[in-house]
């Protein structure tokens, strides 16, 4: 059987629009305990075969709050209290927090229930993904944050928290074809997360659709939840859609990149040519400054009794002992910088740039890799990492699907704090997709 034909059905009640599900609870048009039983019984049926959950408990679906109250899984390296938090680990770790996560308190303080913890590879960092995609079988489910994207595509939950220090979240929400937002950094949200570079990383929400997303964060007042800045309407935006020039990129993505950026002009945004080329530097200290402090957050837990982890793993930990003080000094003061000028250009000359999120289409599901760290990419490094060096809100939205059935999408970044904007261009974006798809189209036949 194709992988395409092994995709995991899902009940339609668990793929409403939110909103549309909230007008017909508030209408009486849907029986929650109904919703309820189809829920349990579709969890129990399909997660055995796509592993999202590390930790659910039938109690906390079958509840009389679901689905009254947003439900809302995490990662497996966030803390939830009375949870276990494993952190990937194949054995010998386990953490059971008296206290969750600052921004597990925070969203359960909206009333948002938590329904389970999620998947992630072995200490954020190992190659072999736990969880496969419920959408695309034959596609991977990319990065740490796997479990959120895989449980949200999967309709086992509204809203996923995962966490994104180098595209983490970004490539599996659309390569399992949802959507994701990484917010602002703010120390305080990292508080009981393990994060894997304290620095570059910040936590993220996945979600079905952007316009389950902007939903959500109206809904629950978001923006002050994360300490964005509350956005006005848009009107024109001024955006760059852009790729580092003379580095391989597949032609779909190209084809994706300059629909976007046609589709938007034709809606009465302003392109703009701005001067890039020292943003595509960033990426290769923002590689080695990953891997530093990966070393640093994990090679303590490897002391742990009894902890064991694969070798791929193994290899990324001590990947960053190879950068000393000096240099890890000097690549702090280099994203102090990085976050000077893009925050510079996000303010006086754009309101978005948008990248393609990789240059290459969606990996294929297959036996993992030696390493995540493997050094830097041809041309430098990821394209996600542009984002997380300068400590930047990154959205990331699938809009077409390649020639291999895969979803294609991009990344959009915005100036810190302005979280708020990118929720509204992410269901802009959503509204615009058969546009962007129909430009592909007609270009592929020119």
């Amino acid at each position: 059987m194709p992988a395409q034909d092994r995709r995991t059905t899902i009940p339609p009640a668990l793929l409403l629009p939110l909103a549309e599900r909230r007008r017909r609870l508030d209408a009486g048009e849907l029986d929650p305990a109904a919703y309820r039983a189809t829920l349990l019984d579709h969890i129990r049926r399909t997660d055995p075969l796509i592993r999202a959950f590390t930790d659910w408990r039938p109690a906390d679906t079958a509840d009389a709050s679901v689905p009254e109250r947003t439900s809302v899984s995490y990662k497996d390296t966030i803390h939830v209290a009375g949870r276990p938090t494993r952190l990937g680990i194949r054995s010998g770790y386990r953490d059971y927090p008296a206290d969750s996560a600052e921004v597990a308190a925070r969203l359960a303080a909206r009333g948002l229930a938590c329904v389970g913890k999620v998947t992630t590879t072995e200490c954020a960092l190992g190659t072999t993904k736990p969880s496969r995609n419920p959408r695309y079988p034959h596609v991977s489910t990319a990065g740490s944050s796997c479990g959120s994207a895989v449980a949200v595509a999967a309709g086992y939950c509204d809203v996923s928290v995962g966490s994104d220090s180098g595209g983490s979240l970004r490539w599996p929400a659309v390569y399992c074809g949802v959507t994701a937002l990484r917010v602002t950094p703010h120390p305080d949200l990292l508080a009981g997360v393990h994060a894997v570079s304290p620095s570059m990383e910040s936590v993220g929400l996945v979600t079905r659709t952007a316009a389950d997303l902007g939903w959500l964060w109206r809904r629950h007042a978001l923006a002050d939840c994360f300490g964005a800045a509350p956005a006005t309407a848009p009107g024109q935006l001024r955006y760059a859609a852009a790729a580092p020039p003379g580095e391989p990129l597949h032609p779909q993505v190209r084809a994706l990149l300059d629909a976007v950026h046609r589709v938007l002009a034709d809606h009465g945004h302003r392109g703009v040519t701005a001067p890039l080329d020292d943003i595509w530097e960033l990426r290769a200290p923002a590689a080695e400054l990953l891997a530093r402090e990966a070393h640093d957050s994990y090679a303590p837990v490897l002391d742990a009794p009894g902890v064991t982890v694969g070798p791929d793993t193994l290899t990324a930990i001590r990947r960053g002992a190879a950068t000393d003080e000096t240099r890890h000094t000097a690549l702090k003061d280099g994203q102090d910088r990085a976050e000077k000028l893009l925050t510079a250009l996000l303010t006086e000359q754009l309101d978005l740039l948008v990248l393609p999120l990789e240059a290459g289409l969606p990996d294929l599901a297959g036996p993992p890799a030696a390493s995540t760290l493997d050094g830097a990419a041809p041309g430098g490094g990821e394209l996600t990492l542009i984002a997380n060096y300068a400590r930047l809100p990154v959205l990331a939205i699938p809009l077409a699907l390649s020639e291999q059935d895969s979803p294609l999408g991009v990344q959009v970044l915005a100036a810190p704090g302005a979280d708020d904007l990118l929720v509204t261009v992410a269901e802009t974006l959503e509204r615009l997709a058969g546009a962007i798809t129909d430009t592909m189209r007609r270009t592929a036949h020119s």
